[in-house]
């Protein structure tokens, strides 16, 4: 791992050969094969640095969130927090780390009690890490609901009387609420409608500039990563494709397969011009996924040698990453009105 993909000496959060595989069992309850979520995935987030992980559905950027969080078990690789590596961790030495590291979930409703209420729900968090005494846990509980846009009398209510985007706002504070270093936010604005959705990043936004925030945002709506994050991972069938700082990668992909999400995105102009590039057939299963590359079977710009080689990520500029094998096929341009050429 390149230092530059951190652009730090010492990362917050460093993943090394990151591997998931989940067992598929006979009819007899035997392992027989295996599902390849996540494959050898490796990068590292510097702290007060916003990291987006995109993907089509499948790609694995969720098991990649939920491994770090340790709610998925790994299978193999290193997950190293501060320098500390807790990838196997036992739970009761996970407990100080799970204080540092807290989640956004996608779906705001199924992550919340529906029996306990709004004021018990983020005080949950620091009543198992005894943070305060109880008149302190209601006074910081208090203080959240303001920072995150809500009323104080919703601390004795019940998420069923929220909006969608009012409940992801008490996730929210829900996970600040123990004042973590790193917050893990799986598709956090995904399930809502669009006016809401840029309420959320908003406040996400803010409250990453006022409490410096280190963040790993998962998302398949790349417009929405252009606008939240500094870094952009992309990520296809378990593997990583690309890593770019946001600019470069939006204005000049370098992985085929990046070519193809960024010309498949919407844009504002009905009438703008652009080529539309389209995967040939069907995300391969990942119980046998392809040999070498994995997108070489749906890549325009495969070769015989592409089904041999599994390539690694290296640099092909400042801070930007590809896992292909070829340097002739995208050379710096513009897409979809980009400019061309930025860091």
């Amino acid at each position: 791992m390149s230092k530059s993909q951190g652009d730090t000496a010492k990362p917050l959060l460093e993943v090394r050969e990151l591997t998931k595989r989940f067992p598929v069992k006979s009819g007899f309850g035997r392992p027989v094969r295996q599902v390849h979520a996540v494959e050898k995935v490796s990068f590292s987030i510097a702290p007060g640095e916003v990291v987006g992980l995109v993907g089509e559905s499948g790609s694995g950027k969720t098991t990649v969130g939920r491994t770090i969080m340790r709610l998925t078990e790994p299978t193999e690789g290193q997950i190293l927090f501060d320098g500390t590596d807790i990838a196997h961790k036992g739970a009761r030495e996970m407990l100080a780390f799970r204080r540092r590291i807290q989640m956004v979930f996608q779906d705001p409703f199924a992550s919340l009690n529906p029996r306990a209420r709004i004021g018990a729900l983020i005080a949950e968090g620091m009543e198992i890490h005894r943070i305060g005494t109880a008149r302190e846990r209601a006074e910081r509980v208090a203080e959240l609901l303001d920072l995150v846009g809500l009323p104080s009398d919703a601390a004795g209510r019940y998420p069923h009387e929220f909006s969608g985007g009012q409940r992801q706002r008490v996730g929210i504070a829900r996970a600040l609420a123990v004042s973590p270093s790193l917050i893990v936010a799986d598709e956090p604005v995904s399930a809502l409608d669009v006016s809401v959705q840029a309420q959320v990043l908003n406040l996400l936004q803010d409250l990453k500039e006022r409490l410096g925030l280190t963040i790993l945002f998962i998302a398949h709506d790349l417009a929405v990563v252009e606008h939240f994050c500094d870094r952009v991972i992309v990520m296809y069938l378990g593997r990583i494709m690309e890593i770019a700082p946001r600019r470069r990668l939006y204005s000049s992909p370098q992985h085929p397969y990046t070519e193809a999400l960024l010309s498949a995105a919407p844009v504002p102009d009905p009438d703008a011009k652009r080529d539309r590039i389209v995967l040939e057939g069907d995300v391969p299963s990942p119980i046998d996924p392809p040999s070498g590359c994995v997108l070489r079977t749906r890549c325009r710009y495969a070769l015989p040698e592409c089904a041999r080689t599994v390539p690694a990520l290296r640099e092909v500029g400042p801070g930007h990453y590809k896992a292909c094998i070829r340097d002739d096929i995208l050379p710096d341009r513009t897409i979809n009105g980009g400019e061309k050429n930025a860091s």
